[in-house]
C-alpha cells in the first residue's frame, strides 16, 4: 500500500510540474508565460521566442527588437503619433510571404498603447503563418518593440482562444 500510495503522489508531482507554464523575460520589463520552453533565435537584430502545445496545433510567439541601435530614443507612438502603426503594418505585411492582416485595430493592451492584429496564413508560404490565423498584441516601451502573438490551425479560432497567453504578459514599470 505504501509502494501504491508513493507511486500515485510522485505521478501526481510530475504531471503538475509539467502542467506549469514556462516564465519567459522578453526584455527588461516584460515577461510572458508559455506552456511549454519556448525556442529562441535571434535574426536581424529582433530576438524571436516561440513554443507549441502539445499537439502543435496551437502556437505562442513573442518578438523584442530594439530599435534604438536605429537612432530611436523613445516610444515612437509618443513621438510620431498614431501615423506610426500604418508604417509598422506595411512593413509587416511586406514580410508575411502571403499572409494578410485581416484585422487591425489601435487599442490599449496592458495600459499601452498597441495594434492589435488578426493575420490570416491561408496563403503564406512562411512555415510559422502556413494554413494558420494569428492573433496578437504589438507595443512599445520605449524604443523597444514588442510582439505576443498567438497561432492556430484551426480555421475557425477566435483571438479569446489565445486570452491565457495574452493575460499572463507582465509589464514592470
Amino acid at each position: 500500500m505504501k509502494k501504491l500510495t508513493l507511486f500515485f503522489l510522485l505521478l501526481v508531482v510530475t504531471v503538475a510540474i509539467h502542467a506549469q507554464n514556462i516564465a519567459q523575460k522578453l526584455s527588461d520589463k516584460v515577461s510572458v508565460q508559455f506552456p511549454t520552453k519556448p525556442s529562441e533565435k535571434t535574426m536581424n537584430g529582433a530576438t524571436i521566442f516561440y513554443a507549441t502545445d502539445k499537439d502543435t496545433s496551437k502556437g505562442f510567439g513573442a518578438l523584442v527588437f530594439d530599435l534604438s541601435a536605429m537612432g530611436l530614443m523613445g516610444d515612437p507612438i509618443e513621438m510620431m503619433g498614431d501615423s506610426f502603426w500604418d508604417q509598422l503594418k506595411a512593413g509587416m505585411s511586406s514580410q508575411m510571404a502571403g499572409a494578410s492582416i485581416s484585422k487591425d485595430l489601435i487599442t490599449k493592451f496592458k495600459e499601452k498603447n498597441s495594434l492589435y492584429v488578426e493575420i490570416d496564413g491561408a496563403n503564406s508560404s512562411d512555415d510559422n503563418l502556413k494554413g494558420k490565423k494569428a492573433f496578437g498584441y504589438i507595443f512599445f516601451i520605449g524604443p523597444v518593440l514588442h510582439q505576443v502573438l498567438f497561432y492556430s490551425t484551426n480555421p475557425s479560432a477566435k483571438a479569446a482562444d489565445g486570452q491565457a497567453f495574452f493575460d499572463s504578459v507582465e509589464i514592470g514599470k
